[in-house]
């Protein structure tokens, strides 16, 4: 099987979500008309991950965000950076596929990354959100309580604890999710009716939607973007094990990008 071939069976599965002539989802590096020994699942190709994936003897890397930190992986000036060159080298040199699925997973229905981080949460089933939105019902219970179990739920991956930012007594009804970084608080409010919105990280800035949280007394719940993604990368590994049962597929945990450190 070559690697363009697993490729166009992700391709197949877009039902009218992705534009092709705008998405990421595409091969970052490497030749897709190579035969392929074993996939690589992570959320990031860090050099760790590539490295984990030659020792496993797998030559495709199917990352979900990007591996030269640009959204469209264009290096350009970024190659004057320290470091980036050794990267390409090390991939070139390995002769390793880097294949990114991103724009079909985040809006993949049941196992892609919006339905699997609220799946993961424990919150139910979906209320009401499409694309990459989800609303989940949570009434009679408080932002505190909420965060709490959201806590308890992403601690597995390596998050020690979640923000909460705004009245944690305050009782909530409706809670509305994103899909990893896209978290926009005013986009999410302003479509849903909600009372408590889980985010993350990289999806708000504090300065603005935190900001406007506490001065409206509107709960946030912050979670790492890798966190929130996770359950939804193990599903694609799951799916394309089944798909392609001859190819070793193996899911890379990558975990929460942070510790938490407390002073002495």
């Amino acid at each position: 099987m070559r690697a363009e071939e697993v490729q166009l069976h992700l391709r197949s599965l877009n039902g009218g979500w992705v534009d092709r002539q705008k998405s990421v989802d595409t091969f970052i590096s490497g030749d897709p008309g190579t035969e392929v020994r074993g996939i690589v699942i992570g959320w990031m190709s860090y050099t760790w991950a590539l490295q984990k994936a030659v020792d496993l003897d797998c030559n495709l890397f199917i990352t979900h965000e990007p591996t030269f930190y640009h959204p469209r992986d264009q290096v350009g000036t970024l190659l004057n950076l320290p470091g980036i060159a050794d990267k390409r080298k090390y991939i070139q040199d390995q002769e390793l596929v880097i294949l990114r699925c991103h724009d079909l997973w985040d809006q993949m229905p049941e196992i892609g990354i919006a339905d699997s981080w609220g799946e993961l949460l424990g919150l139910g089933p979906a209320i009401a959100g499409e694309g990459y939105f989800r609303v989940y019902d949570v009434s009679g219970r408080t932002a505190l309580e909420v965060a709490r179990q959201v806590a308890e739920r992403c601690r597995q991956f390596g998050q020690e604890a979640v923000q909460l930012v705004g009245p944690g007594d305050r009782r909530v009804t409706r809670v509305v999710t994103g899909t990893g970084a896209i978290t926009p608080v005013f986009q999410s409010i302003t479509e849903y009716p909600v009372d408590l919105v889980i985010c993350s990280d990289d999806g708000i800035t504090y300065w603005k939607d935190a900001a406007y949280a506490i001065d409206m007394g509107l709960p946030l719940i912050v979670v790492n973007h890798a966190v929130s993604e996770e359950a939804g990368l193990m599903n694609l590994a799951t799916y394309l094990q089944g798909v392609f049962p001859d190819i070793p597929v193996h899911y890379l945990p990558q975990r929460c990008m942070y510790r938490l450190i407390n002073g002495s």
